[in-house]
């Protein structure tokens, strides 16, 4: 009687065991093969035309890709670690816009993108040709109405800023940014810098 008990203990004990390797296997492979944005390309500068106002705006983007599955509710922001030294930041971290999302002046919120095999274009800052002698950080309200977006202006001068991605199942990226916001709109430009 005394063996067959020890019996069920060693095979329960060996069940137990079975099921914490093979939970622990599975949050390995979980870990492993989660999705990773990486800031692929960029800062690049491009103009892009509107059809619908013929109003030429020029933007500082990046190229944001995945490198495993499916980046489930991809967000991005920006925040300002130097600006001039007489200017007075309203806000230090902005939530940036995705290429191709609707953005309206009813949110200052950034809508979530899904990003899987194919790269997703990411808006940093942006000028106006009609309205020369500033930037904007590319927030949604202040791309849909630049005037109502005080915190998003950056006045001419040179800027540091902290562009980062993330995603609500895997890993995110940061990139480091040299920003000169002109006093001509098509003068916009950005680089990579170490700090």
């Amino acid at each position: 009687m005394e063996a067959s008990i020890n019996w069920f203990v060693i095979v329960g004990f060996a069940l137990a065991l079975a099921a914490v390797l093979r939970w622990i296997w599975h949050d390995i492979a979980n870990f492993v093969n989660r999705p990773r944005l990486v800031l692929s390309h960029g800062p690049f500068a491009i103009n892009w035309q509107s059809i619908d106002t013929e109003e030429t705006r020029r933007f500082v983007h990046f190229e944001v890709k995945n490198q495993k599955g499916m980046a489930r509710r991809c967000l991005a922001k920006a925040r300002i670690l130097k600006h001039p030294a007489d200017m007075t930041v309203l806000q230090e971290e902005f939530p940036l816009h995705w290429a191709d999302v609707p953005y309206s002046t009813v949110s200052t919120e950034a809508e979530p993108v899904d990003i899987g095999d194919k790269p997703r274009r990411l808006d940093v800052v942006f000028t106006i040709s009609r309205l020369s002698g500033q930037s904007w950080l590319a927030m949604p309200l202040a791309l849909a109405a630049p005037g109502k977006a005080p915190q998003a202006a950056l006045p001419p001068g040179e800027y540091i800023l902290e562009v980062t991605v993330s995603c609500e199942n895997g890993k995110g990226d940061a990139s480091i940014i040299r920003l000169t916001s002109p006093n001509d709109w098509e003068a916009l430009g950005a680089e990579k810098s170490s700090t």
